[in-house]
């Protein structure tokens, strides 16, 4: 069998055309219909010239062209490129230039945002706007009415990429995970050996960004994969979402800890509100003790908490493979995942000591779209070097004690410190400043600046940077705090002591 994923909906749809794929906003959608569009959408990209190896970049909000148009690009052998809907014209012209991304499928708020940046993009040959197109693009509607033949699905190899997937990077700017069809395929195949598995006959509750590699391969991939039913929402709300849990009879939720956080917020929920889940997991980032401990009171619903990274497709570990969902842990690694803890010289750790998380397996990616020094950094001897530190109990179960370097975790996304600091220094009054993650019940962390002004003396208010900051930034990646200090703690070498700014 081809290692297309485009394979895993044509065979879903023949086997049962019926079965309802996707709800969405009181629309529904049925396996034969969603694959009927993605057919479209590939005789339609053919029509514009894309074919095996060439870029479509997806840069919308959840909504079903989402899936549409991913299917319908794997069809014609492309690689797709997920893009964060609320990032910023800057941002995005940037993953666009660096992806060599032939074909824009967007929405129409976002294309407003960044028309004009986005026409600079040398390479990117043609616009598609799902909603009201201008005389610069082409409708989405009219790319599904091309006249095109619908294309044979691609033969593709086991090196043949399926997403550049962008996560933050250490120099400031996103860099692309290259994620193949295989390796998405190993990671549903490792997880269809756990609890977490998802059949046929279930629901599933997807409030996850589908441009998120959670949301993607955890969810939309392993649903369509069996045959079982989206509830797709575009933005989550705790209220709405319990209502269709009810409504739907939801049977699987997957979701960052802020989603069960919100949850547990709701005032007076039904008393049935989670009654039909069989299955709850978390992921993206840590989940606190005491959220695992009082859904499960109120609600009598187990929370399998995982641990994973874009780069490996993305899950690794879950305490679903040990039956046991231990506060704090992230449970033991995915059948055909290999994990191991070493110390700084590469060894072993001794038990019961701490180490980097170095792993294994079919579903670690190819390395970083056109970075190959930093793919060298982190792909070494056959072995994935996270930077997450982590011990193991007696029984094997991980717990993560350190993050990668300086990473913030904001309701699951990634922000690197540097990249909010480089937008900083654009500032004509700052002359130094620095970024730091800070504990928030919501969100997990919360993104805290201070700055220096320059020259010394000069006005600059935490109002006026955070609205410059707006400008460059996705929302997630603003600030929630600037203040303006009179020096920046470092060490005798220059380096910033982030651990001193975070209890300051």
């Amino acid at each position: 069998m081809s290692l297309n994923l485009a394979r895993a909906l044509d065979a879903t749809a023949a086997r049962s055309p019926n079965a309802e794929a996707i709800a969405f906003e009181g629309q529904s959608t049925t396996y034969a219909d969603l694959e009927a569009a993605a057919r479209r959408v590939a005789a339609g990209l053919t029509g514009l010239g894309v074919g095996p190896a060439d870029r479509v970049a997806i840069w919308l909000p959840n909504h079903p062209a989402f899936a549409e148009s991913m299917y319908g690009s794997w069809r014609c052998g492309a690689t797709v490129v997920p893009v964060h809907a609320a990032l910023t014209a800057p941002e995005v012209q940037h993953i666009l230039a660096d992806a060599g991304a032939k074909v824009l499928i967007c929405g129409e708020e976002q294309h407003r945002s960044a028309a004009d940046l986005i026409s600079s993009v040398g390479g990117l040959e043609r616009v598609v706007v799902v909603g009201e197109a201008d005389a610069d693009t082409t409708s989405y509607a009219a790319l599904l009415e091309g006249s095109g033949d619908t294309p044979t699905i691609a033969e593709v190899s086991q090196d043949d990429l399926a997403l550049i997937a962008y996560t933050a990077g250490t120099s400031g700017l996103p860099k692309g995970a290259m994620l193949t069809h295989s390796n998405l395929r190993a990671n549903l195949e490792q997880m269809r050996q756990t609890t977490m598995v998802i059949r046929p006959d279930d629901v599933v509750l997807c409030i996850l960004p589908l441009f998120h590699i959670f949301g993607l391969n955890v969810v939309l991939n392993l649903a369509v994969d069996v045959g079982a039913k989206l509830v797709l929402f575009e933005r989550f709300h705790p209220l709405t979402s319990v209502d269709s849990i009810r409504e739907h009879d939801v049977t699987v939720i997957a979701g960052a800890p802020p989603a069960y956080v919100a949850w547990l917020a709701v005032t007076d929920p039904p008393a049935d509100a989670f009654a039909s889940v069989r299955v709850a997991i978390s992921g993206a980032a840590p989940l606190p003790k005491e959220v695992l401990n009082a859904f499960k009171d109120r609600f009598g619903v187990t929370i399998w908490e995982g641990y994973g990274l874009t780069e490996t497709a993305p899950a690794l570990t879950s305490t679903a493979v040990g039956g046991v969902p231990k506060p704090g842990s992230i449970g033991r690694s995915l059948p055909g995942v290999e994990i191991r803890l070493v110390d700084e010289d590469g060894s072993d750790v001794e038990e019961g000591d701490p180490g980097e998380v170095i792993v294994r397996g079919p579903n670690v990616f190819r390395g970083y779209w056109s970075q190959p020094e930093e793919s060298a950094r982190v792909l070494r001897d056959g072995w994935f070097h996270t930077g997450d530190v982590a011990v193991a109990d007696e029984e094997g179960d991980l717990y993560i004690v350190d993050r990668r370097r300086d990473l913030i975790l904001v309701s699951g996304f990634n922000v690197y410190p540097r990249e909010v600091e480089d937008v900083l220094r654009r500032h004509p009054n700052v002359g130094d400043c620095a970024v730091v993650g800070e504990p928030d019940p919501r969100t997990g962390e919360n993104v805290r600046a201070v700055v220096v002004a320059d020259p010394p003396g000069s006005t600059v208010t935490p109002e006026a940077l955070l609205e410059f900051c707006r400008r460059s930034l996705a929302p997630y990646k603003v600030p929630s705090t600037i203040d303006v200090v009179a020096e920046i703690p470092r060490n005798a070498a220059g380096k910033v002591l982030r651990r001193v700014l975070r209890h300051t």
